[in-house]
Order: structure tokens, then C-alpha cells, then sequence
């Protein structure tokens, strides 16, 4: 099997990417030449008054036939041709279009005029298409036997010995050409495809090794970075550590097992103790965002969302009876089926929305937690009627160590890094993540947020009729 891949092309799928880009403009701009043929035709006989022999028209008129017949043919069987070097691939299907694509464009210039043929510089606007694809020997090898080819036509019509086909109406005064025309005519084509082929095929060669520098850049960043986010990990479970040991010191002198302490010293250990326990949050954050990024590979599983968002609920259920806050589910689910994904990383993304909301609502607050799906896709909707979001900020909280203007008292204590974990979790399951303020059971006062999420279903996941039948269910805490 002849081998078109050039030596230069390391990283396989983004080569093979471009080539299958430029195909299938190719593949379009063949509809296009029909299009341009059938309009040549009608224009050369109702508006240029040039008369074409019944030779040509059927001529022309069979090519365009032809064109068709094999561009949809290809069209279908690219589907079917893999990108395997050492099996026939799509570079050699390539390599037989613009065979085929030259044998039609010779038999269209020799029915149209041959040397005065007008539309012979279409050879140099296929050279260049050629270089584009094919590696430079093999389009070199092509130009020079389009050369030698059209020039041999040229040197047969002018001694006659292969019938010329002017267009009648082309030229007023028509008249055959002298050799040195002839000669010079070939001389200056010759030079015409030469440099196009060279010029085009260089700059094909240098864009294509660009991208594969910059591919080799890119995964050069991702090892960087995965290697960034083990030091990470690392250093921030060392400095876990000592924290962790420090909150049991005082847990201990705070439960009065050293002896009894003044209410002075008590307040100011359950400052500290706070400020510890805020820490280790932070630290727990950084690598929950640090592990996220190393994580390579998901493992999906069969999911009932509304059990997971249940069970996190009853897991944050202290916190929602310390400040009386009411959360009400309601499912309108069409479809019956569990959803598939990632159980770690989707119960991590509604923890952290989940604790944002009850965090940042006030005490007697509500949470209104609603599910719904559409054809490709789950969607859920959380709305509070917390302190919310100031509008200008609302494109910022995704930032991680950022907190909106509103928190920042002694009431809203935070890391700013919840949301970013979210959109990072969200990210990595092809989701979407939408935040609002104010939100559908805002008021004036209390504004709310509302967070929409919109998971996406795997295709397998059909509705039935029976699936139409709307589920509603509340929970109240």
C-alpha cells in the first residue's frame, strides 16, 4: 500500500483531522463546479451568444453527470474509509478524487478550446488544492504529468492530429496559433503550475507543522500541569496534617480535660477553632479542585438523581434545622430510566450548590429544588431567596478564591471556592452551568440565586408514553 503519511506527522488525530476538514470542503466545492458547468452552458448559449457544437454540449453536460454520480459516491464511502497508515485510508481516497477530478477537468479543456480553452486555469487552482492534502513528491509527480499531458493535446491539436473544439463565438477573428506562441504558451504554463504547486505545498507543509508544534505544546501543558496538581495534593495534605492536630488540641482543652478555662479564653479558642475548621475547608477545596484536574477517566454508572439529591439533603439536614430552612424537591421527570454518570462528581457539584444556598440564606428561608428533562438532556433548578448575587458580579463567582461583595462580613464566612469546584465538576461531565440573581422566589430584600444545571443523556435513553406521565414529589425539612 502506498504510503502518504508524512514522516513529520506525529500526533495522528489532529492531522488526520485537517484532512478530513479539507475533504469534506472539497467534497462541496464539486457541487459547486456542477453548478458553475450547468450555468457555463446556459450562459454560453441565451447571453454570450457563443455557439457550442452538440459534441460539446453532451460533452460538458456528461461530465457534470459524472461529477455527481462519483461525488456522492465518495461522499458515502468516506464514511467507511478509516485512517489506519498502513491500510487504504482516507489520503489515498483523497489521492483518486483528484485523479479523477484532473482526468475530467482534461476532457472538459479539450472539448472547450484546448489552448484556448477558458478554463485551463483550473489546473493551477487544483494544484493548489492538491498541495493542500497530498504530500509534495506526489503532487509534483501530478503537475508534471498534467504538463506533459496538456502539453501534448496542444502540440497534437495544432498539427492536427486529434480534432480541435473552438467555441464558436469566442473569438471574432479566429486564427491558429504559431508554434512560437504554442512553445511560449507552454513555457509559461509549465512555469504557472510549478510555482503553485511549490508555493502552495510550502505553506500547506509549514501550517501543518505549526499545529503539530502547537500540539506538542498543548500536551506538553497538560503534563505540566498534572504534575503541578500532584505538588499540590501533596503539600496541601502536609499542611492538612498539622492543622487537623492543632483543632484536637483545642478540642480538648475547650471539652476542659486539662482543667477548667475562663469564659475570656473559651470565646477565644472558639474563634480559633472556627478559623481551623475554616482552613481545612479551604485545604479540602483545593483538592477537590486539584483531583478534578487529574482525573483522566470517569466511571459512569446508573444514577437515580433525585435519590442523590435527597441523600445529600439529609446529609446537610443539621444545618437546614439550625436556621430553619424549608427545601421542596419536585420532580417533573418525564423519562424513567436512572440517568448514567459520574456518582462522585455529580453528588461533589449539588453538595457544594446545595451548601452555597444554605449558607447564604437566612434563617425562616425556602430552597426550591426542581427537576425536569427535555429530549437530550436533565436539567436541574435550584432557587433560594438568600442575599443573592449583585448582577455585576454574577460572571465572576466561577473564579476560584472569589467572593461577591455581599459575603464578606463576619455572618458569610467562605474560601470562594465552591462554585469553581461546580464549574470545574460540570465541565468535566459536558454539562452547562447557569447562575442568576435575583431568582424565581426572590424578594426585594432577599433576592435568591438560581442555579440551573443541564446535564446531558446518553442517547440510548428513549421516552415511552408511558414515560409522559408527570412525577411530582415534595420534601420538606
Amino acid at each position: 500500500m502506498l504510503r502518504l503519511i508524512p514522516h513529520w506527522a506525529v500526533f495522528y488525530d489532529e492531522f488526520w483531522d485537517a484532512i478530513i476538514r479539507r475533504n469534506t470542503l472539497f467534497i462541496k466545492l464539486r457541487y459547486l463546479a456542477v453548478l458553475m458547468l450547468l450555468l457555463f452552458l446556459f450562459i454560453s448559449n441565451y447571453l454570450l451568444n457563443l455557439h457550442l457544437s452538440l459534441k460539446q454540449t453532451w460533452a460538458i453536460s456528461l461530465i457534470s453527470l459524472i461529477i455527481i454520480i462519483y461525488n456522492v459516491s465518495v461522499q458515502k464511502i468516506r464514511l467507511y474509509v478509516g485512517c489506519s497508515i498502513d491500510k487504504f485510508n482516507k489520503m489515498h481516497l483523497s489521492l483518486i478524487q483528484m485523479i479523477m477530478d484532473l482526468i475530467l477537468l482534461t476532457i472538459l479543456v479539450y472539448y472547450t478550446g484546448g489552448i484556448d480553452s477558458p478554463i485551463y486555469l483550473f489546473y493551477i487552482f487544483h494544484m493548489i488544492i492538491g498541495s493542500l492534502i497530498l504530500p509534495g513528491h506526489l503532487i509534483y509527480l501530478i503537475c508534471l504529468s498534467i504538463i506533459i499531458t496538456y502539453s501534448a493535446m496542444i502540440i497534437l491539436q495544432y498539427n492536427n492530429w486529434i480534432s480541435s473544439h473552438i467555441i464558436t463565438g469566442l473569438y471574432l477573428n479566429y486564427t491558429v496559433h504559431p508554434m512560437s506562441y504554442v512553445i511560449l504558451f507552454i513555457l509559461v504554463f509549465s512555469t504557472m503550475m510549478l510555482s503553485s504547486v511549490f508555493l502552495a505545498n510550502k505553506i500547506a507543509h509549514q501550517l501543518y507543522m505549526r499545529e503539530q508544534q502547537l500540539v506538542k505544546s498543548i500536551k506538553e501543558l497538560k503534563d505540566s500541569e498534572i504534575e503541578k496538581q500532584k505538588y499540590i495534593v501533596g503539600i496541601v495534605h502536609e499542611i492538612k496534617s498539622p492543622l487537623a492536630a492543632v483543632q484536637s488540641i483545642i478540642d480538648i482543652v475547650l471539652q476542659k480535660y486539662v482543667g477548667p478555662i475562663s469564659k475570656e479564653v473559651e470565646e477565644k479558642l472558639l474563634r480559633v477553632k472556627k478559623r481551623i475548621e475554616e482552613s481545612i475547608n479551604l485545604i479540602n477545596n483545593i483538592l477537590k479542585i486539584s483531583k478534578l484536574k487529574l482525573l483522566t477517566q470517569l466511571n459512569y454508572e446508573e444514577l437515580d438523581l433525585q435519590v442523590l439529591i435527597r441523600n445529600i439533603i439529609e446529609k446537610l439536614c443539621e444545618q437546614c434545622k439550625a436556621k430553619n430552612i424549608q427545601i421542596l424537591i419536585k420532580d417533573e421527570c418525564k423519562l424513567s430510566k436512572p440517568i448514567k454518570g459520574d456518582k462522585m462528581l455529580i453528588e461533589m457539584a449539588f453538595s457544594n450548590i446545595l451548601s452555597n444556598s444554605i449558607k447564604y440564606t437566612p434563617k425562616d428561608g425556602l430552597i426550591e429544588i426542581l427537576i425536569k428533562d427535555s429530549i437530550d438532556s436533565l436539567i436541574i433548578i435550584l432557587n433560594d431567596n438568600g442575599i443573592g448575587i449583585p448582577k455585576e458580579e454574577i460572571n465572576k463567582v466561577f473564579s476560584q478564591f472569589y467572593r461577591a461583595s455581599n459575603t464578606k462580613n463576619k455572618d458569610y464566612e467562605g474560601s470562594g471556592m465552591g462554585l469553581s469546584v461546580v464549574k470545574e465538576v460540570i465541565d468535566k461531565i459536558k454539562g452547562k452551568l447557569e447562575i442568576n440573581s435575583p431568582s424565581e422566589i426572590g424578594s426585594i430584600e432577599r433576592p435568591g440565586t438560581n442555579v440551573k444545571i443541564t446535564i446531558p443523556l446518553p442517547k440510548t435513553n428513549k421516552l415511552t408514553p408511558l414515560d409522559k406521565i408527570i412525577k411530582q414529589a415534595d420534601l420538606k425539612i
